[in-house]
């Protein structure tokens, strides 16, 4: 379900987020197209103080784990974005190793070594170990690159093992699944394509 985060009353204790974090030159093909173009042509990115001025506090239960992409580039922002919204950061919870479709490790130029995995880091505040309901889930994943900053859908899938069947949004979402409530611009733009890749 769509849910307005700045009006709503109610409370979660996951939170998924995938901040569109503003990069400086950061050039990307648009989805599906042959052409490189800037970043904000593909979808609107914001400020990191901007976000951290945003009342996500109010949406968290008292007891809420936090589970937010990162680009190498923009680690401490993501740390300090998940204090500013109340949350402790614990440590990386998944690293996706990204591959073609061909199953093949994905190699991007990067400045010192070639780029090929994004983070999510993991965060909380109050307890969360009782809602913990697996030993299991494993942090590193090789799952294919698709549109651009599409994250595979098997991350959900993960979160739902760890924490079961509570009260979850994702926030800057771009698909509605079910049982999770979602919150972006974006909202929509894919269509779900499965519970686990």
């Amino acid at each position: 379900m769509q849910i307005d985060i700045f009006s709503t009353e109610n409370k979660y204790n996951v939170i998924y987020a995938d901040p569109p974090w503003k990069f400086g030159s950061k050039e990307v093909q648009k989805y599906g197209g042959k052409r490189f173009r800037p970043l904000e042509k593909v979808y609107s990115t914001e400020k990191s103080a901007d976000m951290e001025q945003w009342d996500v506090k109010r949406i968290a239960d008292e007891n809420c784990a936090i589970f937010m992409w990162s680009t190498d580039a923009h680690i401490k922002e993501a740390v300090k974005l998940m204090e500013a919204w109340g949350f402790k950061y614990v440590t990386i919870a998944f690293i996706w190793a990204k591959t073609t479709k061909n199953g093949k490790q994905i190699s991007n130029l990067g400045a010192w070594t070639m780029k090929n995995c994004e983070i999510c880091l993991f965060g909380t505040k109050g307890t969360m170990l009782k809602y913990k309901k697996s030993n299991s889930v494993k942090q590193l994943f090789y799952a294919e690159r698709r549109e651009h900053s599409r994250k595979p859908n098997c991350v959900r899938e993960f979160i739902n093992e760890l924490f079961g069947d509570i009260p979850k949004i994702e926030l800057f979402a771009r698909e509605e699944i079910d049982g999770w409530d979602s919150w972006g611009d974006e909202v929509g733009i894919f269509d779900a394509q499965g519970a686990v890749e």
